[in-house]
């Protein structure tokens, strides 16, 4: 199985939680996504390239970068990351921003796709078909 492929399996629903409120949302937590990176990738590279500030200086986000090779590639993915509920602490603000970013670098591989494409996720049979496997 190639590591795209093995990237793009979907989460044992045993991983997947649900965000309460009215914008419920299926999400696997942080931790779990570093070791489906580490279990597929091995060691990789994530680095915050820039946290994005409201004008009164607040963190509301950062801009960050996940490198690693995949199937005998480098690959660099940078992605924006999102402070849902931003409070006075920056520190904080940058660590929940650069967690968000590193779940969307991990999804731009495969990573938990599924979860954000519901009903019309296909990518995992799709690239078990292209490695001639019997779906």
């Amino acid at each position: 199985m190639s590591q795209l492929h093995e990237l793009s399996r979907p989460f044992p629903a045993s991983l997947v939680k649900q965000k309460p409120g009215k914008f419920s949302a299926a999400y696997v937590e942080h931790s779990v996504i570093s070791q489906r990176l580490l279990e597929v990738v091995g060691p990789h590279s994530f680095e915050v390239k820039q946290a994005i500030s409201n004008p009164d200086g607040t963190v509301t986000g950062c801009l960050a970068a996940l490198s690693c090779t995949i199937d005998g590639f480098p690959v660099v993915v940078v992605e924006v990351g999102d402070v849902e509920h931003p409070g006075q602490n920056n520190a904080a603000n940058l660590k929940n921003a650069a967690s968000d970013a590193l779940k969307r670098c991990a999804m731009r591989l495969g990573v938990g796709l599924h979860l954000w494409s519901g009903d019309n996720y296909y990518l995992d049979k799709a690239l078990e078909k292209r490695e001639g496997k019997d779906v």
